[in-house]
């Protein structure tokens, strides 16, 4: 009954559409012969209707996709933390002015192909596709009218605003002042059982299955550490040349797709599991009537994201991993795990910080380069303090070794004799590797669906542990999310992507 109800709303706000750009249209064409500055008027509010009619459509069949915030009174705009940071820096008739515009533009577009491509399949792939090229059509139109208007690029300016994945109101009905120092005593103990593990000896760590090791395919090969060091990796003063001469207007590096890949497979690290079982190996993530991980075919997932830093914007790139659950009795156990582990490169071509989170932004570490330190004015009431497990390593590639249940980082190494297949260490599986906003709209014996939901988070991935945890706010703590909805203290507010982030808790070494 409920999807039957759903696609007859589904269909009706179709005919709406229909109805509403065929009436406007007639209407245009007919006002075309009688005042010539009709047309553009019709033609925006055509546009404007277009947009809120596929609005309630998305929301109505429940595929909103949450990977960029929307913009208020600014629907064919969204916008990021790192963007909505510079919202009142920028000059209204600058280069950086048009390239933010960009920027929100296409995060807008991109988010639109995967929330129609994701529609029931009652609506076809051609009106799908039509309606997208309209909405980009109306797009450009809306950018070159709205935000020619001096009011209404002050109201932007004030509208470009993610929120933060925390819910107030928990906190208060939580009573967070008094839960958090209680919260805060249990992250304390993790911390020094973390210390702990990362003081023990590499050799002495204890294995209760197999160690299998992942690899990108470039070094999943036999003499792959020479490969690494050949001439095909770009060596620092090249990849700072990369960084440098791909910067746009906002001081953004956008390398292209080909650089990229050499960062990529440059900085990409080596997994190094204890196989148990099943749920200890590398997968790809795939929808069957909800989600699930195919360890026949290990994906790493890749990422671009960008940081502020003193006066620079920096890139980073993001590895991500997905396992089939966390086994176990515990109130952390579930569905789906994983790794996103992060490399932050500095202006001069070198790693400035490693850092990794689950993908559920609980557990988040920090690698610290020789160029960092940890900042003396941090807060000490109501503030989690980083974890810092250990220096990150000078030489790469990085092995990264992963208990086997918890899948916890136990160990960040390089490692100067792997070579792929040695017969002398772990075995060694390839890996491919996917772009990671295909998450978003996965093939599916319906069509398309993404495998993210309301808020960002996955569906069925709930641990037990958010009953304990709810006054710190967090929706679903221990839930697996999507990229940029990931909170990751629960004394503070903190997020991955905070624009800010490792300013705010360290500072360069004099």
């Amino acid at each position: 009954m409920d999807n039957s109800n759903n696609s007859g709303r589904i269909m009706l706000s179709w005919v709406k559409i229909i109805l509403i750009a065929s009436f406007l249209f007639l209407t245009g064409c007919m006002a075309v012969r009688t005042k010539p500055t009709a047309p553009i008027d019709l033609a925006e509010t055509t546009c404007r209707a277009l947009y809120q009619e596929i609005d309630t459509v998305i929301d109505n069949a429940g595929v909103r996709d949450y990977g960029s915030s929307p913009v208020e009174g600014f629907s064919y705009l969204r916008t990021t933390r790192l963007l909505a940071s510079f919202s009142h820096e920028l000059n209204d008739e600058s280069l950086q002015w048009s390239a933010w515009i960009g920027h929100m533009a296409n995060l807008d577009a991109q988010a639109r192909a995967s929330e129609l491509r994701n529609l029931p399949s009652s609506v076809t792939e051609e009106r799908k596709e039509a309606l997208l090229q309209e909405l980009n059509s109306c797009r450009d139109r809306l950018i070159k009218t709205d935000l020619t208007k001096p009011k209404q690029r002050a109201r932007l300016r004030e509208r470009v605003h993610v929120p933060d994945d925390y819910v107030t109101w928990w906190q208060v009905v939580g009573l967070y002042p008094l839960t958090a120092p209680i919260v805060g005593v249990g992250i304390s103990r993790w911390h020094r059982k973390t210390h702990d593990v990362f003081a023990t000896p590499l050799a002495l760590l204890p294995v209760e299955g197999k160690l299998v090791r992942w690899a990108p395919l470039s070094l999943a090969i036999p003499n792959a550490t020479d490969a690494w060091l050949s001439d095909k990796s770009p060596n620092t003063h090249q990849i700072s040349e990369i960084l440098h001469r791909s910067l746009d207007p906002l001081g953004i590096p956008l390398p292209t797709a080909d650089e990229l890949n050499q960062l990529f497979d440059t900085f990409a690290p080596i997994w190094e599991v204890d196989v148990v079982d099943e749920n200890d190996r590398i997968g790809m993530m795939r929808w069957q009537n909800g989600p699930i991980v195919d360890t026949a075919r290990p994906i790493l997932y890749r990422r671009v994201s960008h940081t502020r830093f003193g006066n620079q914007v920096l890139l980073q790139l993001n590895y991500i991993v997905w396992f089939r659950a966390r086994p176990g009795n515990d109130i952390y156990a579930g569905l789906l795990d994983g790794i996103n582990w992060r490399v932050t490169l500095g202006s001069d071509g070198k790693p400035l910080l490693y850092d990794a989170i689950h993908n559920c932004g609980c557990y988040h570490k920090f690698f610290l380069s020789d160029q960092l330190r940890l900042r003396k004015d941090l807060p000490f009431f109501y503030f989690e303090s980083p974890l810092l497990p250990q220096p990150a390593p000078e030489q790469l590639p990085l092995v990264l070794r992963i208990a086997h249940q918890t899948h916890f980082i136990q160990r960040v190494y390089h490692d100067s004799v792997f070579n792929g297949q040695s017969s002398a260490g772990p075995a060694s599986q390839s890996m491919m590797w996917e772009d990671y906003d295909v998450l978003r709209s996965l093939p599916s014996d319906e069509g398309y669906h993404s495998l993210f939901s309301t808020y960002g988070l996955i569906a069925g991935t709930e641990r037990f542990e958010r009953f304990i945890l709810w006054p710190m706010g967090v929706r679903s703590p221990g839930g697996m999310r999507q990229w940029g909805r990931h909170a990751t203290a629960f004394n503070g507010r903190r997020h991955f992507d905070d624009a800010f982030l490792i300013e705010s808790l360290f500072e360069k070494v004099p």
